[in-house]
């Protein structure tokens, strides 16, 4: 029985350790470099300049012709896709919880999010007329 318990105490400790350790490298700034909303691909001039930074749990993004989103984050690596979970502190989308999935490949992260109020997203795509969107980060040098 201890031993059962004492397993299923390490193993919950190593996957909360993944999501720490993906919050961990996903610390600093991030430039856009491509993405899609709605089943449509962004332009260069939507990506060009699109920043996003992460400081402990918090966000900004920065890109073209949107309002500034600010908010926190909450990740679950022990999903499959990885999830995150983020609250706007800003804006239109003020205190709206958007569910999304990440993955986070060395110097790329990739995510898809859902509008406030819609299912998570399963995949790193979108449809037409969805209202989900998805993009690609490389870390910023």
């Amino acid at each position: 029985m201890r031993m059962g318990m004492a397993l299923g105490l390490a193993v919950c400790l190593l996957l909360g350790a993944d999501a720490a350790e993906d919050s961990k490298a996903l610390q600093g700034t991030w430039t856009l470099v491509s993405g899609e909303v709605s089943g449509k691909a962004m332009t260069a001039e939507e990506i060009k300049d699109g920043k996003l930074t992460i400081k402990g749990d918090t966000y900004t993004v920065e890109i073209k012709g949107r309002e500034k989103s600010t908010g926190v984050q909450k990740l679950d690596a022990t999903k499959k896709p990885k999830t995150l979970d983020g609250k706007s502190s800003a804006g239109a989308d003020k205190d709206k919880t958007i569910l999304g999935i990440y993955e986070l490949k060395g110097d790329e992260f990739r995510i898809s999010l859902a509008p406030p109020g819609k299912e998570r997203p399963t995949k790193f795509t979108t449809a037409p007329d969805s209202g989900y969107w998805m993009h690609v980060w490389k870390r910023a040098k």
